[in-house]
C-alpha cells in the first residue's frame, strides 16, 4: 500500500472579500486613501484569514485571493498590450452575483 499524502484539502483558495476590504477599495477608488493604506487593510485581513485557517487545523493555507478584484481580469490586465479601463456597463457573472447574496 502506498503511503498516503500528509494531507488532502479541497480549498480553491478564493474567499469572499471582507467588509473591510470592500470599504477600503471604495475609499481608494474615491481617492480617500492611498494604495499603501489599501495594502495595509488587505495585509491585516489576509493575516486574519490565515489565522482562521490555522485555527481549524489546515496545514496548507491561502491568502484568500484578497488582493484580486476578478480572477480572470487580474490575469488579463497583466498581459502586454492590455489596458485597464472602467466601464459604465458591467454584467456580473452568475458566481459573482451569487456571492453577493451569500455575504453576511
Amino acid at each position: 500500500m502506498k503511503n498516503p499524502a500528509p494531507y488532502r484539502y479541497d480549498i480553491v483558495g478564493s474567499f469572499l472579500r471582507t467588509k473591510a476590504i470592500h470599504e477600503a477599495r471604495s475609499k481608494f477608488e474615491a481617492g480617500e486613501i492611498s494604495a499603501e493604506e489599501l495594502t495595509k487593510v488587505e495585509d491585516a485581513e489576509i493575516t486574519g484569514l490565515v489565522k482562521k485557517e490555522e485555527n481549524v487545523g489546515l496545514h496548507a493555507v491561502t491568502d484568500g485571493e484578497y488582493r484580486r478584484s476578478f480572477w480572470h481580469m487580474d490575469f488579463l490586465w497583466g498581459l502586454t498590450g492590455t489596458q485597464k479601463v472602467k466601464s459604465e456597463h458591467f454584467f456580473p457573472s452568475h458566481s459573482r452575483a451569487s456571492s453577493r447574496r451569500l455575504r453576511p
